[in-house]
């Protein structure tokens, strides 16, 4: 055996002075997590609002496409995609040179027809006079007057034909029908117009109307004033409230449904004609247990909420309905007797133990 040497001596004192845990190559354990303080609420019975679950459309209170209404080429354009506008305001102009040249025409020939009109009835007032005293026979009486209502007639046309030519060089200046947003607009300068071709879309999107189909076995629960909900894909956090406005008077043969449209406001422009929406319908109240609504965990459209028991956090994956005085319903089956976590932290876990 070779000797033990000072050094060698060293390491073992080392060796035996370790901990067991240490010397045996583990990591000492980690003390536990001291508990959590929550506050804790109750489960209350509330009668809340029931809901019928339907899908639905967005639509405009109002679209149109702005038609021309008079021939002629585009000489102005004044509007772009999404810009608001309102009623009256102009669109696009046409070129009017035509249309005033033809107005002034007609107006000068009203003016002439009424300067005729009026010497025909001083002709008349005459013949009037001088057939009481006989002095002229009765057929040349009765040729004066047709001829005076003629004269009345051709006046009345030419009056006529003036305002028409008057509000064909108006419609040069092509106006919004109403408040609205452009969709699109489809004409360009120099373009060659007629009465019927489109120059612009218009839409009025506040409030919107949401149309909503209501399968044959649910259309008795449905009647005009019924408060919804509507829900968009873009904003799932955002619920937008309206009512029921109106209700079809049948159903459609071929998919058995009824059509019934909400009216939604929309003052900041966030539902758009052609979304696609879930609606939820109010169809009555009844019982049904309620959590305080800072008492749900939202991740995403995940919703959880913790119960408090035997010290520790109970973490339960939930379906919510209906919110009423700050509370929410919970359609899992809860007791008065079980304790919520109110705001629960963010470290809160299930199995977490809490200190009340």
């Amino acid at each position: 055996m070779k000797p033990i040497t000072w050094l060698t001596l060293a390491v073992l004192v080392v060796v035996a002075c370790k901990k067991p845990e240490e010397a045996a190559g583990g990591a000492a354990k980690a003390p536990p997590a001291p508990p959590l303080k929550v506050e804790l609420g109750t489960v209350q019975t509330l009668n809340v609002p029931q809901f019928l679950t339907l899908t639905g459309s967005v639509m405009a209170d109002q679209q149109s496409e702005v038609a021309a209404n008079v021939s002629g080429r585009i000489v102005a354009t004044y509007v772009e995609r999404g810009q608001a506008v309102k009623k009256g305001q102009a669109l696009a102009l046409v070129d009017a040179k035509g249309a005033t040249f033809s107005a002034s025409a007609a107006s000068a020939q009203s003016r002439a027809a009424e300067t005729t009109l009026a010497l025909a009835m001083t002709d008349c007032e005459r013949a009037d006079k001088l057939f009481k005293e006989g002095a002229i026979a009765k057929s040349e009486y009765d040729r004066l007057k047709s001829s005076c209502s003629a004269q009345v007639f051709s006046a009345e046309a030419a009056k006529s034909n003036a305002g028409l030519a008057a509000k064909l060089a108006d419609d040069t200046v092509i106006r919004a029908p109403f408040d609205g947003v452009i969709g699109e607009r489809f004409v360009n300068i120099g373009e060659y117009v007629q009465p019927p071709t489109r120059v612009a879309s218009v839409y009025s999107v506040n409030p919107v109307r949401v149309q909503i189909s209501v399968p044959e076995n649910a259309v008795g629960l449905v009647q005009q004033g019924q408060a919804v909900e509507v829900r968009v894909s873009s904003f799932t956090e955002r619920m937008f409230p309206g009512k029921v406005r109106f209700v079809a008077p049948n159903l459609r043969p071929t998919t058995r449904d009824l059509v019934i449209e909400a009216m939604v406001d929309n003052a900041d422009g966030s539902l758009k004609p052609g979304m696609f929406s879930t609606v939820r319908l109010v169809t009555g109240e009844a019982p049904a247990p309620t959590v305080p609504l800072d008492a749900i965990r939202a991740d995403g459209t995940t919703k959880r909420l913790f119960l408090a028991k035997d010290n520790k956090a109970v973490e339960m994956v939930v379906q919510t309905g209906s919110t009423k005085d700050g509370r929410i319903a919970v359609l899992e089956k809860l007791t008065a007797t079980d304790k919520v976590i109110v705001k629960p932290p963010e470290s809160l876990h299930d199995g977490s133990a809490i200190l009340q």
